[in-house]
């Protein structure tokens, strides 16, 4: 049963118990007693159909059944990708949450790949596809890292939401088993999100630490 049958249901079940609440207020001069039963019929009857129906109930659709469009939420792609290019061929969408939708935003405006978003402000980037500045921030974090061939926009991800390090400079000074230790309960809670099967080891992370000490 879908969500909008059983608000109709409910909608009823209030129409009619109103309808037997006049009818009770009515029969208040003729017979208090019956007109007394008829107010709890008419009372119980929509708290009835709730509870049978509390499972299937959408009261904000049963308020407002046209709702505003929500603000898009960029889809996430468990995708794997491991840069092999120059920074400044890397397209924009080469950040993880930066889908179409956003990717295009930013297209129009300049930002096109992975090397202007490395350079971009944070405030303008936020501004350009409506995000907080702290999302906008992220991303440009994660530029910082994607490009490298040892790190892939999944590992950029992991880096920058699980241990909060933003620099190369400050993941060539951290220490391989902490990072990954950071890591795996960030994956674990769901703060980080990672394809099936997707697995940080310690020699990932060492060469990860490599990486960034030569660049």
């Amino acid at each position: 049963m879908s969500g909008l049958s059983s608000n109709r249901k409910f909608l009823i079940a209030v129409i009619i118990g109103a309808i037997i609440g006049v009818i009770s207020l009515l029969m208040w001069r003729v017979d208090q007693t019956i007109s007394l039963g008829l107010l709890a019929v008419a009372v119980g009857i929509p708290i009835v159909v709730y509870v049978m129906l509390e499972d299937e109930i959408d009261l904000e659709d049963l308020l407002d059944e046209e709702k505003a469009p929500e603000k898009h939420v960029e889809e996430y792609v468990p995708e794997v990708e491991e840069p092999t290019v120059a920074i400044s061929d890397l397209p924009i969408e080469t950040i993880e949450g930066i889908g179409e939708i956003y990717g295009k935003l930013l297209r129009d405006a300049g930002i096109i790949t992975v090397a202007d978003l490395n350079s971009a402000n944070a405030t303008k980037v936020a501004e350009i596809c409506d995000v907080n500045t702290e999302q906008a921030e992220r991303w440009i974090a994660m530029s910082h890292f994607a490009w490298l061939n040892e790190i892939s926009e999944e590992d950029a991800e992991a880096i920058v939401f699980a241990t909060g390090m933003t620099t190369l400079k400050e993941l060539s000074g951290a220490d391989a088993s902490d990072v990954l230790s950071t890591i795996e309960k960030s994956v674990k809670i769901g703060k980080v999100r990672v394809p099936e099967g997707y697995e940080f080891t310690l020699e990932k992370v060492k060469a990860w630490i490599s990486a960034a000490k030569k660049a």
